[in-house]
This record gives structure tokens, sequence and C-alpha cells, in this order.
């Protein structure tokens, strides 16, 4: 009777907790990575793919599969390229390009990369990925490669955002 009661409850537990898991998450993460040795900025984008489900529906097609079309995912990697913009402290542009793209567990990644600029003190952001779709949307940008790691969050009216080195 103890097992039969106590398998009740954690299948109970299971079917409450299963729509914690489904929500959007509205956040993502980018990694800026100045590599040396390649003499690259390498940008990593990581979305959950649950959010960019949604978010190509309302963005290109009510049908639009992040999953399976590869129009899709080009779709949503080529506006995440234009979401995301990167400036020398002297305002002048830093031509990101793109890698590609792919689908990982649970996680939809854009790749972009750019020739480090010379004597770089610094870098100017701009991140609006899905903050257009959703206000409550944070994305998360971490700096590494020049000293400690440093944090940016874009959220809210955040629009540009500065990293001294």
């Amino acid at each position: 009777m103890a097992k039969h009661l106590l398998l009740l409850l954690i299948g109970c537990l299971m079917v409450l907790a299963n729509p914690v898991f489904a929500h959007q998450q509205k956040a993502a993460e980018t990694t800026v990575l100045f590599n040396k040795r390649s003499g690259h900025l390498e940008v990593m984008h990581r979305f959950y793919l649950h959010d960019t489900e949604h978010a190509v529906q309302k963005l290109f097609d009510k049908h639009a599969d992040i999953i399976s079309s590869n129009k899709t995912q080009q779709q949503f990697a080529d506006y995440v390229a234009k979401q995301f913009l990167a400036r020398t402290l002297a305002d002048t542009a830093i031509t990101l390009n793109s890698v590609g793209y792919e689908v990982e567990g649970k996680f939809f990644w854009v790749y972009q990369d750019a020739k480090l600029p010379n004597e770089l003190k610094g870098i100017k952001l701009y991140n609006g990925s899905l903050r257009d779709l959703w206000p409550t949307q944070i994305n998360m940008v971490n700096i590494e490669g020049k000293g400690q790691v440093k944090t940016l969050y874009f959220s809210d009216n955040k629009d540009w955002l500065i990293s001294t080195f």
C-alpha cells in the first residue's frame, strides 16, 4: 500500500513539475571571446530552443520550424546577426561575419566572428535579440580573453553597453 502511494505521489509531482520546464526562459547567453591565437573576435549566441520555437513563429511564420527546417534556422541566425552589433570605443563598426548555427540538445547556437581591431581598449555592444518580441527578455553577454571575464546584461531599455579593458 505504501509503495503504491509513493508511486502515485511521484507520478503527481512529475505531472505538476513538467509544465514548469515547458515555459519560456526569455533569456539568452552570448560569449564574446577575444582569441589572441587566431586574431579573431569569436561570438557564440546560445538560445533556449523552446524560446526560439515561439520566436520564429512570431517573427517569420506561424508554421516555422526551428528544429527541422534549415530555412527557418538560417532565418533565425540572420535575425540574430542583425540584432547583435559591435563597435570600438571610437564608434567604428566591427563587422561580424556569420560562421554558422546549430541545434544542440535544448539550445540553438548562432556563431559569428570578426578580425580583431588593433589596439582595442574596449568594446561597445548592442544585443536586441528577442527583446523586440518580449520586453522581459534578458540577454547576458560574457566577455572573455581580455583579463577577468566581464558580464553585460541587456534588459529593459539598455541598448548599447560598454566594456573597457
